[in-house]
Order: C-alpha cells, then sequence, then structure tokens
C-alpha cells in the first residue's frame, strides 16, 4: 500500500481503554482504516491495553500513553494528566490530524479531548451505550457521560437504538449523530470458519460477559431449571466477572466468575453449541461479533439494539418474550431443528470479515466527510 493522497484524511484514531470491547473494536477500526487510500491514520492508545502489542503491530504511527491498571495507580495517574494532555495534543498537531476519532469513552478523555481540540483536531466519539444500563448506575460517571457527549463535535451510534436514546434522552441533534454498527471481532483472523452442525446432544449453552441484572441471567437461569423438568439434554456455561449474587444454581449450570483474558476467550467457545443474551436492556452486545465470527448461532431477547445486530433473526435466533418461559422455548425449539440451526451457521460463515469492516469504514468516511466539521 502506498502513500496515501495529498487529500487524503488525517485521522487519529485514539481509546486509553485497556479490556473489553473497547480495545478490540479499536484494534478492528483501525484495520479497515488503514487499508484506505483517502485516510491517513494515526493511532493514540493506552499501553496498558491488552491489545496494545496486536494494535501497535499494526506498523501505524503511534503515540503509546501509560494509563493505569488499579485505583492507587487511577490516583497516580491524574499527576500525569498534564504531561499526557501536552504529548497528546502535539501528536494530534503532528499528525496534521482533523479529526480525533475516539472509538470508546474513558475516564480521561474530558480532560484530554481540550487539546486535541486547540490542536485543530475535531472531537468524534464513537458512543457504545446512550446512558448507564440500569444496576450499572454512577452518579459522577453518568455526568461524565453527558459532558463527554457534550463536547462532542459528532457522535457516532452502533446501533439504530443508541441514536433514537442519545436524542430522546441525551438531547443531542438528530444531524450530530453518524449511523454505524459493529462488525465481526475475529480473535482467529480472518479466515473462512467451518459452519456448525448441530449433533444429537447433550447440548452446550454460553453466557459470556459482565454479571449485572440488567443481563437477565435469573431469567436463564430460571429457564434451565424449567427445561431440566422436561429432562431436555442441556447445560450452560456462566463466565464472567460482576458483582451480581446469583444465588443456588441448578446442576445443569455451572458459573466461572473472573475477567476472562483476551487469548483465553476464543476457547470459550469451543465445543459450544448456542449462546445466549437474555438481556433485559441492552444498547449491543460485544459478544454476539464474536461468536458470529465463529459461526455459532446465538439466542437473543427482543429488546434493544441487539434486534439489529441479528439481523432481526438473519443472523442470530430471537425469543418471543423476555421471560424464563420464552427463552427455555426458544432454546428447546433451536436446539431440536438441525436444518434451521445449520442453515443459520451457514449463513454466519459466509460472512466476510473483511468485507464487513470495509463497509463499516467506508460508510463512516463518507459519514465524516458529508459532516464538514
Amino acid at each position: 500500500m502506498g502513500s496515501p493522497p495529498r487529500d487524503a484524511l488525517p485521522i487519529l484514531l485514539w481509546h486509553l481503554g485497556r479490556k473489553g470491547g473497547g480495545p478490540r473494536y479499536t484494534l478492528e477500526l483501525a484495520r479497515s482504516l488503514m487499508q484506505r487510500d483517502d485516510v491517513r491514520l494515526s493511532l493514540a492508545l493506552s499501553r496498558q491495553s491488552d491489545l496494545y502489542e496486536e494494535t501497535a503491530a499494526l506498523g501505524l504511527p503511534t503515540l503509546s500513553i501509560d494509563t493505569y491498571q488499579s485505583a492507587p495507580g487511577f490516583a497516580a495517574g491524574l499527576l500525569r494528566l498534564p504531561l499526557v494532555r501536552a504529548r497528546l495534543g502535539g501528536f494530534a498537531r503532528a499528525q496534521g490530524a482533523r479529526i480525533a476519532l475516539c472509538s470508546m469513552v474513558h475516564l480521561w478523555n474530558a480532560l484530554l479531548v481540550g487539546a486535541l481540540k486547540r490542536n485543530g483536531a475535531k472531537n468524534v466519539l464513537v458512543v457504545h451505550d446512550a446512558a448507564p444500563h440500569p444496576g450499572d448506575e454512577h452518579l459522577v460517571r453518568g455526568l461524565m457521560l453527558k459532558n463527554d457527549f457534550r463536547q462532542a463535535d459528532l457522535l457516532i451510534s452502533l446501533t439504530d437504538q443508541v441514536g433514537k436514546r442519545l436524542v430522546a434522552e441525551q438531547g443531542i441533534a438528530p444531524e450530530k449523530i453518524i449511523a454505524s454498527r459493529l462488525g465481526p471481532f475475529r480473535y482467529q483472523g480472518s479466515a473462512p470458519v467451518t459452519p456448525r452442525t448441530l449433533g444429537a446432544g447433550p447440548y452446550r449453552l454460553l453466557f459470556f460477559g459482565r454479571l449485572l441484572p440488567y443481563k437477565g441471567l435469573d431469567l436463564l437461569i430460571d429457564a434451565m431449571t424449567l427445561l431440566a423438568r422436561q429432562d431436555f439434554p442441556v447445560s450452560l456455561r456462566l463466565v464472567g466477572g460482576g458483582p451480581q449474587d446469583l444465588g443456588p444454581l441448578p446442576a445443569n449450570v455451572e458459573l466461572e466468575r473472573g475477567w476472562v483474558p483476551e487469548d483465553a476467550v476464543p476457547g470459550l467457545f469451543t465445543g459450544i453449541d448456542l449462546v445466549v443474551l437474555p438481556y433485559r436492556e441492552a444498547s449491543q452486545s460485544g459478544v454476539l461479533p464474536i461468536s458470529q465470527n465463529l459461526a455459532i448461532p446465538a439466542l437473543v431477547t427482543p429488546v434493544g439494539g441487539l434486534l439489529q445486530q441479528v439481523g432481526g433473526g438473519a443472523c442470530g435466533f430471537i425469543a418471543e418474550s423476555v421471560s424464563a418461559e420464552g427463552l427455555a422455548s426458544a432454546i428447546r425449539r433451536i436446539l431440536s431443528d438441525r436444518p434451521s440451526y445449520d442453515t443459520m451457521s451457514r449463513r454466519l460463515a459466509r460472512q466476510s470479515g473483511d468485507a464487513t469492516w470495509a463497509a463499516i469504514a467506508d460508510t463512516l468516511v463518507r459519514a465524516l466527510r458529508q459532516a464538514q466539521i
């Protein structure tokens, strides 16, 4: 790939988070943007990110920033913020960045975006959630999120539901919002995956993510109790950190509490027949892009951005209701219908991660140019 033309859009893609979907989304977006001749891309990353080495290895101009890994580290990091702010602003100026594209909010954002603006970069923010989730609210964090939205020159929503909530709940003008989406998270690269063929059972389900009340884990556990009473041969693996107390679990449910390192994530999906997202409320899920890329069908509840992520049922199964009965009925139906299951897996396997992310980048760059911010 040669040098970008002189009229290429200079974008600084930055994210200071360490774990979870933020670093993964940043890596995938960087891979797609760097392939374009009409973009000149640079990066600013937390050196403590789980994906720092992999993202820095893309070979782009990169500013590495030491953030923190603990509460004491957060306090100490505040003392370094004036230097971080100066370095970030200077890097943006040296790269000639017209767009500072933050791929996910971070606690330091509010104290850093001013330096980017003073050095000629417009502040564009990718919004994963329009507000804190039920049961995960924190007054200070909620106020900081509102401030992040106000400081942005443009917001990118990853689902239509997020965009609507930004308008209705945060008072954001619709013309300040660009609609985008999540592409597949390619833990095993971009090579084609093999479609799954449903066996005769016993079947294995997976829930992966933070254990929080809004994710409907109580409904899923009750659904597993119903399926056990029906002697349906299925077990559930619950994996993730989080504060929720799940109480006594039925024999067909196994809990593995704790944070999962990035290199261990693909192994969670080995031998899994169905990924289940029993959420009561959702902007979108970072688990779906993993399962879809591995051609493992998923079951979601009919809430929020999950419906859009599964294409209204084209690339994922949808429960009829947000209830234990609805989940149990859907699980039994899916795992008793081998032709439909196999067709869904084949459809997921045919999706090209490269093409999907290229389309996301195309829409994003075109919208940034049209916005003329």
